[in-house]
C-alpha cells in the first residue's frame, strides 16, 4: 500500500514537472504565449486539484482548517487590497486568472494557501527547529513574489498603479506568509506527502525563468 501511494507522489510530481516545463516553453514561445496566458487560470485550478487530492490522503482535520481559514483570509485582504490600496498598495486584477468576485480572481486564495504551504513544507526539509520555521517560511515566501512580479505584471495577471511595486506588498508578503506559517507550526501538522514543496519549487524556478527570459 505505501508502494502505490508513493507511486501515486511521484507520477503527481512528474505532472507538475511536466506541465510547468510545457508552460515556461510556451511562454519562451511568441507563437503560443496567447495560449499559454489562456490556459493559466485552468492550469492552476487542475494543479490545485491534484494538491486537494494529497492534502485529503494526509487526513488532517487541523490542516484543512488551517487550508480553509488561510484561503478565506488571504482572499478576503486581496478584495481589500484592490478596493482600497492600504494592504499591498494600489493594484487592479486583470482577466488573466478566470472568475473573479469583488474584482479579485477566487484562485488567487488558492496561490496564497500553495505558497505558503510548501515554503513551509519545504522549511521543514530544511530545518526541524522549531522557532525558524515561521521566519524562514517567510522569506521564501517573499523570494517567490520577488520573481513572480515582473512576469504577472508582463502577462497582465495584475498592473500596480504607476507601473512600479510599492515595497509594502513585499512587507505584506512577509507578515502574510510569517502568521499563517506561525500557525501551522503551532498546530504541529504532520506532513507525509512531498508534492507540496516539489510543487513550490516548480512554481518558483517557473518564475525564475520567466523573469530571466521574457521580462
Amino acid at each position: 500500500m505505501e508502494g502505490t501511494k508513493n507511486k501515486i507522489e511521484f507520477l503527481g510530481i512528474l505532472f507538475f514537472y511536466i506541465i510547468y516545463s510545457v508552460g515556461i516553453a510556451g511562454h519562451i514561445i511568441n507563437p503560443t504565449r496567447e495560449l499559454m496566458i489562456l490556459l493559466t487560470p485552468f492550469t492552476l485550478l487542475l494543479s490545485s486539484l491534484v494538491l486537494f487530492y494529497f492534502l485529503w490522503k494526509e487526513e488532517s482535520r487541523k490542516l484543512f482548517v488551517w487550508l480553509s481559514a488561510t484561503y478565506f483570509i488571504t482572499f478576503s485582504l486581496e478584495v481589500i487590497g484592490v478596493k482600497t490600496g492600504i494592504i499591498f498598495g494600489s493594484y487592479n486584477y486583470g482577466n488573466v486568472l478566470g472568475v473573479k468576485l469583488l474584482e479579485t480572481p477566487l484562485i488567487i486564495g488558492l496561490n496564497w494557501v500553495f505558497v505558503i504551504f510548501g515554503a513551509y513544507i519545504l522549511t521543514l526539509k530544511i530545518t526541524s527547529k522549531k522557532i525558524f520555521l515561521p521566519i524562514m517560511t517567510a522569506f521564501l515566501a517573499l523570494a517567490f513574489d520577488y520573481f513572480m512580479e515582473p512576469v504577472a505584471i508582463y502577462l497582465n495577471y495584475w498592473t500596480w498603479d504607476g507601473s512600479v511595486i510599492p515595497l509594502q506588498n513585499y512587507a505584506a508578503w512577509f507578515i502574510i506568509a510569517f502568521f499563517f506559517a506561525s500557525i501551522l507550526s503551532y498546530l504541529k501538522v504532520e506532513i507525509k506527502g512531498k508534492i507540496f514543496a516539489h510543487y513550490f519549487v516548480i512554481q518558483f524556478f517557473f518564475f525564475v525563468i520567466l523573469n530571466l527570459v521574457i521580462t
